[in-house]
């Protein structure tokens, strides 16, 4: 059968103002519980959905009211339907119910008949009896052993898993309630259904909460906002440190300054010399004082004794010393481990899979490291052990309720208390029981892969493509069906005993490779779930391509033998030459 045709542009318009509408709407209309839109519903070719259906691999099925039937991966739909480009597809595009056999088949009643959907190769094809498909098929359900029942024209059918039908009984009323064709839970606990408009929505518990908080009455240390330095407008102020005794820590562009705690109408103390523009600072033991300035770059201070630490990192947003080491976030999107001991650096941009993105906040807390962008905050457990995995998790204004719309400043008690600066409020963030516990490995699955010759659908748990002598390009998609979660899953992947894993960015989910050469190459995939978890199960792709008959093991013989002939014609022609 041919290959259906992926519907990889998304309505950006739409779903820009979808966005908007839930950012401007009051937050008491949110509640504890949220209905989405769909998350792919711009790529339908219609807004009337009237079956919803997931399959046992954990795809998204949606029957169309007119435009047959979609398959929804959580990054891309594809579609089977009758159409002029698709006339080998025998299919009656109006769909009324779906269920799945025991041999992993789809049955698709439809307004005009019944048919079944193979996904090993993804051919569909009629039931047997054609009398029956000029019936409209409402309802259907599979039985425990091979059979299907199906409610049509006021009668129950049984077919056989040839696609027979066997019994043929007249009712009244329909009596294969069991199922809601309008109504689904997901393998994820998501309940998605479909408004009286056909328009399909997802109803879902938001990871965090937001209780709004007044930053000026709270008790804090490490970041404190600028407003609250005591300093004169004269300073350009860059960040701000509250020490235990009320004391204040504040960068600025002309040096460090100390502001006493405790003492009214306190004027502000210049720490040691004119560092010039200090970036950021942070205290750290013993009195010391770390600061990241463009003079001198990363430097220690205490007493006026000044150490250089390391003079190249001039660039840091933020800095934040915990336990003999500092953390450094840098303009040019890195996070930086600095071993105040050891005089080390570590780069720790790829293990938490940053993107280029310039963190605008960092606070490290429980020994977990809060890296805060503009538009996400970044959760990141480090593991002292090397052999372990890191923990990484992503929030995002969606995920909280309520609903902010970007992300401002970071703030911390320094006890257990983390506060985030929205718009023109202040927000303490309370974590959810469900976004602590450890979820589930994502399963990983080959979603589809395009070559030459178009797009293709592999079969049920692929683990072996076969490809055309001249197949050399191939375009692979992946997915863990995480359908509302797309966005904070990261894939990586090693091809043929690559050491180091290919980092995607987050929400990509295709591998494009070039110049596969004959016989068998193997890529290896791994992905996160959506707190950020690294699945411990590797999926592995081996790629089989079939040679060129100038790439055989025969074609090689050939050339070996004829360059051994010719490496002896001309021995023997110099030999005779020499002779002469």
């Amino acid at each position: 059968m041919a290959s259906f045709p992926i519907m990889m542009q998304r309505n950006f318009f739409f779903s820009s103002l979808v966005a908007l509408l839930c950012a401007i709407l009051p937050c008491e209309a949110w509640g504890q519980e949220r209905d989405l839109l769909m998350p792919n519903f711009g790529q339908l070719s219609s807004a009337h959905v009237r079956v919803l259906f997931q399959d046992s691999e954990g795809y998204m099925w949606y029957g169309m009211k007119s435009d047959g039937l979609y398959r929804d991966d959580g990054y891309n739909l594809m579609s089977v339907r009758a159409d002029f480009l698709h006339p080998e597809v025998q299919i009656n595009n109006n769909i009324t119910a779906i269920c799945e056999d025991s041999r992993n088949r789809l049955w698709i009643g439809t307004k005009r008949g019944l048919y079944i959907l193979d996904k090993t190769d993804y051919s569909v094809r009629p039931t047997g009896d054609n009398t029956l498909q000029i019936w409209t098929f409402d309802a259907l359900k599979a039985s425990m052993g091979d059979s299907v029942w199906a409610y049509a024209n006021k009668h129950v059918l049984v077919y056989d898993s040839e696609g027979r039908c066997i019994s043929q009984q007249p009712v009244d009323k329909n009596p294969l309630t069991t199922q809601n064709r309008k109504e689904v839970t997901d393998k994820r606990g998501n309940f998605w259904h479909i408004d009286d408009n056909g328009v399909p929505f997802v109803t879902i518990n938001p990871v965090m909460e937001l209780e709004e908080v007044d930053i000026t009455k709270q008790p804090l240390c490490f970041n404190v906002p600028n407003e609250r330095s005591g300093m004169t407008e004269e300073h350009k102020i860059h960040s701000v440190w509250a020490m235990s005794d009320s004391t204040k820590l504040v960068s600025t562009s002309l040096g460090m300054w100390m502001v006493r705690g405790g003492q009214k109408d306190a004027e502000p103390e210049q720490v040691g010399p004119n560092f010039g523009v200090v970036n950021t600072s942070s205290p750290g033991e013993d009195g010391l004082i770390y600061m990241n300035t463009e003079w001198q770059g990363l430097i220690s201070y205490k007493d006026g004794r000044i150490e250089k630490l390391d003079s190249t990192i001039r660039n840091a947003y933020d800095i934040f010393y915990d336990d003999g080491r500092l953390w450094i976030c840098t303009s040019d999107g890195r996070l930086l481990q600095y071993d105040v001991k050891k005089k080390e650096k570590m780069d720790m941009s790829e293990v938490c899979c940053l993107e280029g993105d310039a963190p605008i906040g960092i606070v490290v807390l429980n020994s977990k490291v809060w890296l805060l962008f503009n538009q996400r905050l970044l959760i990141f457990t480090p593991y002292r052990d090397p052999k372990a995995k890191p923990v990484i998790r992503y929030v995002f204004p969606s995920d909280l309720d309520p609903r902010p719309m970007f992300f401002r400043r970071l703030y911390s008690d320094g006890v257990n208390r983390i506060f985030v600066e929205c718009e023109d409020k202040c927000f303490e963030l309370k974590m959810k029981e469900e976004f602590l516990r450890k979820k589930p490995a994502a399963k990983i699955a080959l979603s589809s892969y395009q070559t030459i010759h178009g797009v293709k659908y592999p079969g049920m748990d692929t683990h072996e493509l076969n490809l055309q002598p001249d197949e050399r390009v191939v375009h692979l998609f992946f997915t863990t069906f995480d359908h509302m979660n797309t966005q904070h899953v990261r894939f990586a992947y090693r091809y043929q005993g690559e050491q180091n894993w290919n980092y995607l960015e987050m929400g990509k989910n295709d591998v494009h490779l070039t110049r596969i050469s004959g016989g068998s190459q193997t890529i290896e995939v791994i992905a996160t779930n959506m707190d950020g978890q690294w699945v411990e199960q590797v999926f592995t792709l081996t790629l089989n391509r079939e040679p060129y008959w100038w790439e055989t093991v025969w074609a090689y013989i050939a050339y070996a033998v004829v360059a051994l002939l010719l490496l002896g014609f001309s021995f023997s022609v110099g030999r005779r030459m020499e002779r002469r």
